[in-house]
C-alpha cells in the first residue's frame, strides 16, 4: 500500500496526516502536550470543543459502549471556556517538533462562534468548527444544518481571524455534498468530516437508558460506512481537504477513506480502554501496516475488544450505615474480584454514575461520604434496594514481593483501596494508618483493627488537621528500621497525601516504592473522554487510578 505523506495547509506542516478527534483522549493541555511528545505517529493535535463560557456538560453517564466497539456518548460538550484552557495550554507550547493544534470551537450564532476564536487565536494553529454535535440544543448541528449560518459564520471569521478554519459537518445532513461546495465558496481551508451520528439510545436490562441525557451520539466502527458515504460525497463536490474521523480502528480503514478522498485521518473510539502506552504502540502498528503491501491484515494491538466494556451488572443493597467520619459504608451483594486500587461505577437510573474503590470486593464494600446528588441517593438506598455497577478499571497496587514490608495510609474514604490490599496481602503488612475527619464508630474502628492489627487510628480535632501524618512522622522518627525497603500503598485527600509522602522522603523512604491512589475526576473509566488528565498528561483511570508520585 502506499505510504501516506505529510501534508499542508495553508502555510502549515503536517508530518503526518493523523490526529485524534475532538473530545477523545486530549481533552486537557497536559495530556495534549504529552501525546504530541510520545506518539510521533501523531501529526497535530486536535482540542476539545471550547465555548466562551465554561461548561459543565451531562452528568454520569457520558458514554456506553452497546457493543464491541460501537459507542453512544453525550457529553454535553463540558470543557473549561476559552480563557481558562488558552491560560493552561500556553506555557506548554509550542507542542514537540512544532505539531499544529487545531482548537475546536462552538458557538450559537456567527458572534459567538468569533468571540472564542479571538480568545484562543494566540495559542491556535487552526480552528475547527463544531457545526457538527448531534444532542446540544442551540448549537453543533442546529448551527451547521442552517445555510445562511454556516455562510454568515465563515464569512465572519475569514475577516477577522487569520488562521486555517476547518469546519466539522454532521452526518445526519440532508446534503452534505451542498453543505461542503457552502463551506468551500465561504473560505474553509479544509473540512472535517464525521462527528457522531444519531442521536440514538442505549438501554439497560431493566428497560432504563444509560445515559443520563438519555439520547447521545453514535460513534465507533458502526459508523464506518456512514463516515466513508459523507466523505465520498463532499470529497466529490470540493477540491479543499478532507480529515476523516469515523470508526477508523485499522489500516484498512485508513485506505478506505483514502480512496473515498480523505487527506487527513482521525482515530478516536478505537483508542478505548488503552493507556497512553497503549496508544502510542497503536499508531505505531497503524503506520507498520500501512506500510504493508496490501494494507490488510490489522495488527493484533489494534482489534482487541471482544465484549463490551461498560457492561453493567445489577445487584442488590445488603447493608447501609453510617460509620462516623462523614462517611457511610454501603454493602452489595455481589461483585467480581478486584486488584486493590482499581475501581467501580455505580449507578442508580435516572439519577448519575460515580466512580469508587472497593474496601472489599466479591461482597463489596464501599466507603463513601455524602457531597453530592448521587453520593446523597446512595446514602439513602436501603437493603433489597436495586444498583447497576460496571469495571473493575485501571491499574491496583502491584503486588508486593512476600519478603517486603508494606505501609498503608488511608484518610477519609480513601482508607477503602487501602482496606482491600490489608485483605488481599495482610501477612506482608507492617503498619497502618487510618485519618478521619470526625470520629468514627467503635464498630468501624474494630473492623479497620482487625484488618492491619495495632494500626493507628487518627482523628483530625477542630483546630488540628492532618493528624495521620503527625502520626506517621512520629512513628517514622521511632521506627525506622520498618521503612527500609518498605513499600507503600496511599489513598486520601491529595493535601494529605502530599504531606505523607513529603514526610516519607525525609524519612528516607524512595519515591519509587510510594504508590498512591488519585481520586480524580473520572466520567468514562475507559480512557475516551479524558477528564481525568493529570498534571504529566497521564489518564487516572487507563493509566493509574494507582501512579507513582511523579506520574
Amino acid at each position: 500500500m502506499e505510504q501516506l505523506p505529510g501534508k499542508r495547509l495553508k502555510g502549515l506542516t503536517f508530518r503526518s496526516p493523523f490526529t485524534i478527534p475532538s473530545g477523545i483522549v486530549t481533552t486537557v493541555s497536559s495530556t495534549i502536550a504529552r501525546i504530541a511528545l510520545e506518539i510521533p505517529e501523531i501529526g497535530f493535535l486536535t482540542t476539545k470543543t471550547l465555548s466562551i463560557e465554561p461548561r459543565a456538560g451531562y452528568r454520569e453517564p457520558v458514554l456506553h459502549e452497546y457493543h464491541p466497539g460501537c459507542f453512544v456518548n453525550a457529553v454535553g460538550l463540558a470543557n473549561p471556556g476559552a480563557v481558562q484552557f488558552r491560560d493552561t495550554m500556553r506555557p506548554l507550547l509550542p507542542l514537540h517538533d512544532s505539531k499544529p493544534l487545531v482548537i475546536s470551537i462552538m458557538g450559537q450564532n456567527p458572534e459567538e462562534f468569533l468571540e472564542c476564536a479571538l480568545i484562543l487565536e494566540p495559542i491556535a494553529d487552526a480552528f475547527e468548527l463544531n457545526f457538527s454535535c448531534p444532542h446540544v440544543k442551540g448549537a453543533g448541528q442546529c448551527v451547521g444544518s442552517d445555510p445562511d449560518a454556516v455562510t454568515k459564520t465563515l464569512r465572519l471569521l475569514s475577516r477577522k481571524i487569520h488562521k486555517p478554519v476547518i469546519p466539522k459537518l454532521s452526518p445526519n445532513l440532508g446534503d452534505i455534498s451542498g453543505m461542503a461546495r457552502v463551506c468551500e465558496q465561504e473560505g474553509a481551508d479544509a473540512l472535517c468530516l464525521i462527528n457522531t451520528v444519531g442521536p440514538g439510545m442505549a438501554m439497560d436490562t431493566d428497560g432504563n437508558p444509560v445515559l443520563t441525557n438519555v439520547v447521545g451520539g453514535l460513534s465507533g466502527s458502526g459508523i464506518l460506512p456512514m463516515g466513508l458515504k459523507a466523505v465520498k460525497e463532499a470529497a466529490s463536490a470540493v477540491r479543499i481537504p478532507i480529515i476523516a474521523a469515523g470508526g477508523i480502528a485499522t489500516a484498512e480503514d485508513v485506505h478506505a477513506y483514502l480512496k473515498a478522498g480523505a487527506s487527513f485521518f482521525a482515530i478516536g473510539s478505537a483508542l478505548a480502554g488503552m493507556t497512553t502506552s497503549e496508544v502510542a504502540t497503536f499508531f505505531a502498528a497503524l503506520v507498520r501496516d500501512l506500510s504493508n503491501e496490501d494494507g490488510n491484515g490489522p495488527s493484533p494491538v489494534i482489534i482487541r475488544s471482544t465484549a463490551s466494556r461498560t457492561s453493567y451488572s445489577k445487584t442488590r443493597v445488603t447493608e447501609n450505615i453510617g460509620v462516623g467520619g462523614g462517611i457511610f459504608r454501603i454493602s452489595l451483594e455481589k461483585g467480581p474480584v478486584c486488584d486493590p486500587g482499581k475501581f467501580f461505577f455505580l449507578r442508580l437510573p435516572d439519577i448519575g454514575e460515580k466512580p469508587f474503590s472497593p474496601a472489599r470486593d466479591t461482597a463489596p464494600v464501599y466507603l463513601v461520604r455524602a457531597v453530592g446528588p448521587f453520593t446523597r441517593a446512595l446514602e439513602k438506598l436501603k437493603p433489597g434496594d436495586t444498583i447497576f455497577m460496571r469495571g473493575p478499571y485501571g491499574k491496583g497496587y502491584p503486588e508486593p514481593n512476600p519478603a517486603t514490608r508494606v505501609v498503608l495510609i488511608g484518610g477519609g474514604t480513601g482508607a477503602a483501596p487501602v482496606l482491600l490490599a490489608a485483605r488481599r496481602w495482610s501477612a506482608m503488612v507492617a503498619k497502618g494508618f487510618f485519618g478521619f475527619s470526625d470520629r468514627i464508630t467503635e464498630d468501624f474502628a474494630r473492623e479497620l483493627q482487625s484488618l492491619v492489627p495495632d494500626a493507628v487510628l487518627a482523628v483530625d480535632s477542630t483546630h488540628r488537621v492532618g493528624e495521620v501524618v503527625t502520626a506517621l512522622k512520629a512513628d517514622l522518627a521511632k521506627c525506622p528500621e520498618t521503612y527500609s525497603d518498605c513499600i507503600v500503598f496511599l489513598c486520601g485527600p491529595s493535601a494529605m497525601m502530599q504531606a505523607a509522602m513529603e514526610a516519607l522522603g525525609r524519612g528516607n523512604v524512595e519515591r519509587k516504592r510510594i504508590f498512591i491512589a488519585r481520586e480524580d475526576v473520572m466520567r468514562c473509566g475507559i480512557g475516551l473522554c479524558g477528564s481525568c488528565g493529570t498534571r504529566t498528561g497521564l489518564r487516572s483511570c487507563t493509566d493509574g487510578p494507582v501512579m507513582g508520585p511523579d506520574e
